[in-house]
């Protein structure tokens, strides 16, 4: 990776985490709902993953973080209108952070349930395999949602149709409040790929330049028809589970040790420290602008509940 995309990824990880930052004081202050989960410590390997594919390549993301939805170029003040639940949203201020779709940039949201992306997502590969597009799906998932049923079911299709789909594993270490350890036999998740025949990679999650490297291989092999490849990133959770979320379940010495590892500290010091800082003011100055145009925007009306529920609307 040279020196220009390691200085894109930081650019929009950088920003997620300003912007995240700054809907925590919105938050806090009861401007916006406390419905999106931060995804500080997971933006470089969000950013880094998605950098190695084509814009055009569909995705069905994770549920912690903004990452997945900059990367992709989605406005920001969009993002906060599906954040703030108001006018201007992807999904006209319905869905919440849950549900941000922009399907000319290839996000294609998540599932109100975990692990039904895992599913949908096959089904996009299905397609984009009969379509002859060429085009290779990736779907996000935290650890805990890899012990879901939907894992299986997706990991084992996929792999008999030989479909174009990266699954990627973001594993934190924590399901919720459940350790990892507690939950799965095996350390690394990543092993599991060899039941269904398909490679299983483990990357550090706090390198770009590995994550971008993994995902780059993992899509020449789907693009070449040789099918799906399970990717799992050892991330790092610096924040809580959610806003108001006392970690009681975790200690005082873990979540410094997560500071510690900052993977955009870690990115940063590989760059020019005058050009990070001219882009984190660019960053602060596109955030300013977002709250202000969210500010004039109303709340999403009652009355358009049942609107375009249905597809001849």
């Amino acid at each position: 990776m040279h020196q220009g995309e390691r200085l894109e990824i930081y650019r929009r990880a950088s920003l997620a985490r300003r912007f995240e930052t700054r809907v925590e004081q919105l938050a806090k202050a009861g401007e916006i709902p406390a419905t999106l989960h931060l995804g500080a410590g997971q933006e470089v390997a969000q950013v880094a993953a998605l950098a190695a594919l084509r814009d055009d390549d569909p995705m069905l993301y994770g549920h912690r973080g903004s990452a997945y939805w900059i990367a992709r170029g989605v406005p920001l003040d969009v993002i906060l209108c599906d954040i703030a639940y108001r006018d201007g949203a992807s999904n006209r201020g319905k869905g919440g952070p849950m549900h941000v779709v922009d399907v000319a940039r290839g996000v294609l949201g998540e599932t109100g349930t975990l692990g039904g992306n895992l599913v949908i997502g096959t089904g996009v590969a299905y397609a984009e395999k009969y379509l002859g597009t060429g085009r290779v799906c990736i779907v996000f998932f935290g650890d805990g949602t890899a012990n879901r049923g939907q894992f299986h079911e997706a990991c084992n299709f996929a792999a008999v149709a030989k479909l174009p789909v990266i699954f990627f594993c973001e594993n934190n270490g924590f399901g919720l409040s459940m350790p990892s350890r507690a939950s799965s036999a095996v350390q690394d998740l990543a092993v599991r790929a060899a039941g269904y025949g398909m490679p299983g990679v483990v990357v550090d999650g706090s390198d770009a330049a590995a994550v971008h490297a993994a995902v780059g291989e993992a899509a020449q092999r789907a693009r070449a028809g040789d099918g799906p490849t399970l990717v799992e990133a050892k991330v790092v959770r610096i924040g809580a589970h959610f806003l108001g979320d006392r970690e009681a379940y975790r200690s005082a010495a873990d979540r410094d040790l997560a500071r510690a590892r900052d993977p955009l500290a870690v990115l940063r010091s590989s760059l020019d420290e005058a050009t990070c800082a001219t882009i984190d003011e660019e960053n602060d100055r596109r955030i300013a602008e977002a709250v202000e145009v969210v500010r004039t925007r109303a709340m999403v009306a009652p009355g358009t509940a049942r609107e375009r529920v249905y597809a001849d609307e």
